[in-house]
């Protein structure tokens, strides 16, 4: 008998962030900066419990509406990036490329460990971020959660991380 698998996926209609960012690509070609409407969906697979489920829908969905909600009207910046450099002082953060530079107070700019600020880097921290946040709560039996984050209606940058 072949033993069955079982996910749970949310994809809420407030799992919305809307964001700037910029990224590089073709070697050494940076964009504009530029924003999205970014939609975020989350699935988590593992056995069920003695509930019947594999985990709460509630509890994953504040998770990710943390993480959302975290991102929504900022701007979005790579922390690991060899040519974007950015770095922050009391009150603002500076972002270099070569000769461009932007300056943005602290509070609007979010720092992520990333190269580039891909929707699939931001799903990697988004995943991780959701996975940290309820381990406690969901314990160890999960095998994978994977994140999709939409940056243009369709456009889905996908991350799958074992649990």
């Amino acid at each position: 008998m072949t033993q069955a698998t079982f996910r749970v996926e949310v994809a809420k209609e407030q799992f919305v962030f809307s964001a700037a960012h910029f990224i590089t690509f073709a070697g050494d070609i940076c964009e504009r900066i530029h924003g999205h409407n970014y939609g975020v969906k989350v699935a988590v697979e593992g056995p069920l419990d003695e509930n019947r489920y594999v985990v709460d829908f509630i509890a994953l969905r504040d998770a990710v509406l943390k993480e959302t909600t975290s991102l929504d009207h900022h701007v979005i910046l790579p922390r690991d990036h060899q040519e974007i450099l950015v770095s922050q002082d009391a009150t603002e953060t500076t972002v270099r490329f070569r000769e461009r530079r932007w300056v943005f107070p602290n509070e609007d700019a979010v720092i992520m460990p990333v190269v580039n600020t891909t929707a699939e880097e931001i799903a990697r921290v988004i995943a991780e971020n959701v996975r940290e946040r309820t381990r406690s709560q969901f314990g160890d039996s999960l095998t994978m959660i994977e994140v999709g984050v939409d940056e243009n209606y369709g456009q889905w940058g996908v991350c799958r991380l074992p649990w």
